[in-house]
This record gives structure tokens, C-alpha cells and sequence, in this order.
């Protein structure tokens, strides 16, 4: 790359380069934030246009003619300095922003980890530029496919999942995470595009499984764990809408009482 242009700010800089991409060259433009960033410094040097080596010539005889074209009689109309001041922390913030999402937001880096040892990487880790984790991959049935995408957030802990957890190419799955554990999962057992069980966790323990219509989005049955165990369900055995009928289970999973529910109140 070889610096073609030089400019006074970053809009006259912006001016040139969309000059020369009407003429098929691509310029990039460095030091647009820098100005931002030097107040009301003089920009020389600071915002300039570069060019592909092969592209250099045929840039700046499109720049000199564009320069020569320019009149010599029309001054332009200084800026006054608070306008200036202004204007670079505008930039300066703007820069900033881009440059902080950036660095939070975009994998600069990856680490893989090889569990069967057949010198593919399984498990692979994408990290920001600050050195937290951006997201991981893994392909736990050693099929050269991804099956579980998890993603975390600028404090590195996790906040969402998808998983294909019959390893059939298609995400059922997806989780989401609260302080670092799992809150909520989601999975389409039967492929249909509508997940049709849900769970809900306290603190990344299970706490109760919905099973739900999907024609109306409704719980047909609702499990009560504890520590693992089934606990009771609420059913809709008729399937109106309303849970209808309570079921206890003991220690084994066995069914104990069963008891209809009040109708809800109205």
C-alpha cells in the first residue's frame, strides 16, 4: 500500500476517495480517527488515502487533475475554532465507539483443543481483542460437524447456546444464561420449527419442564423437579387449554395421587 493523498480532514478525505472509486480505485483511508481524537491539531499527515501499489499512478494523475480543476479565487471559509473543537470530539467519540465495539465485539484470535486425537481441532475458542472469550464451537460426535455454539458476554461468561443435539445438521436447541449459568432451554423434538419443550433453571438447577401445544402455544403438562427428581405435574388431560389434574410422584418416579385442579379463576 502506498499513501496517494494527503487531506486537510477527514471529509475532504472521503471527497477524494469516493473520486477515485468513480474511477475503479479502492483508497482506504487512515488516521480519519486520529484527527478526532488531536482536538484542533492540524490534521496534516494525520487522515491520508492509500492505495494498492499498482493503483498508485493512475490515482494521483486522477487527483492532480482533480486539484487543478480547483479555483485558485474561492478561499475556503475558515472554521472557527469552537467548530473545530466541536467537530473533533464528534469524530473522537464516534471513533471511540466503533473502536470499543470493535475491540469487545470482533474474534481476533482462536484456540482449539483435539479430544480424539485425530488432529482436527474439536473444540474451538474465538476471543476479542481484550482477551475474553467471544464464543466456542464443538463438535462432540467427532463428525467434522459443529454441534453446540456457545456465546458469551464481554465478562466472558456465558449467554446464549445452540445445540443439535441429534446430530442431524439443524440447531434444535438453544439455552440462555444468567450470571454464568443456565436460566432457560428450548428444544424442537420433533423438527417442526416450533420448540415444544421448554425448561426453566434457578441458579443452573432444574426446576420444572413444559410441554407445550403447538397449536396454541399452551402447556399441556408441567413437571416439578428437585435436586433431579420428578416431584408432581400439572396435566391438561383434556386439552383445553387449562390444567386440569395434579399427579405426585414418589422417590422412584412413581405415580402416587392423582387430584383435579380448581378451575382458574375467571
Amino acid at each position: 500500500m502506498r499513501t496517494v493523498f494527503e487531506a486537510a480532514n477527514a471529509v475532504e478525505a472521503h471527497m477524494v476517495r469516493d473520486l477515485l472509486k468513480q474511477e475503479g480505485i479502492v483508497a482506504h483511508i487512515h488516521g480519519e480517527h486520529l484527527q478526532g481524537a488531536m482536538g484542533e491539531l492540524p490534521a496534516a499527515g494525520l487522515v491520508r488515502l492509500v492505495v494498492d501499489e499498482a493503483d498508485y499512478p493512475r490515482g494521483r494523475a486522477v487527483i492532480e487533475q482533480w486539484e487543478a480543476a480547483q479555483p485558485l479565487d474561492a478561499p475556503l471559509r475558515p472554521v472557527p475554532a469552537r467548530s473545530r473543537l466541536l467537530i473533533g470530539i464528534g469524530i473522537g467519540l464516534v471513533g471511540g465507539a466503533v473502536l470499543s465495539w470493535t475491540f469487545f465485539h470482533s474474534a481476533v484470535s482462536a484456540g482449539g483443543i483435539d479430544n480424539n486425537g485425530d488432529g482436527t481441532p474439536d473444540e474451538r475458542w474465538f476471543y476479542t481483542a481484550a482477551g475474553t472469550p467471544l464464543r466456542s464451537e464443538t463438535d462432540r460426535n467427532f463428525d467434522g460437524r459443529v454441534d453446540v455454539v456457545t456465546r458469551f458476554d464481554r465478562n466472558g461468561l456465558p449467554e446464549s447456546a445452540e445445540t443439535d443435539d441429534n446430530f442431524d445438521g439443524v440447531f434444535e436447541g438453544r439455552f440462555t444464561y444468567r450470571r454464568g449459568n443456565v436460566d432457560t432451554s428450548e428444544m424442537d423434538t420433533d423438527g417442526d420449527g416450533f420448540f415444544d419443550l421448554r425448561t426453566r433453571f434457578e441458579h443452573g438447577v432444574m426446576q420444572a419442564t413444559e410441554y407445550l401445544d403447538p397449536a396454541t402455544g399452551r402447556p399441556l403438562r408441567i413437571e416439578y423437579f428437585r435436586a433431579g427428581k420428578l416431584l408432581r405435574a400439572e396435566v391438561d388431560t383434556d386439552k383445553d387449554g387449562e390444567l386440569d389434574t395434579e399427579q405426585e410422584y414418589g422417590p422412584l418416579a412413581e405415580l402416587r395421587n392423582v387430584r383435579r385442579l380448581p378451575p382458574p379463576a375467571r
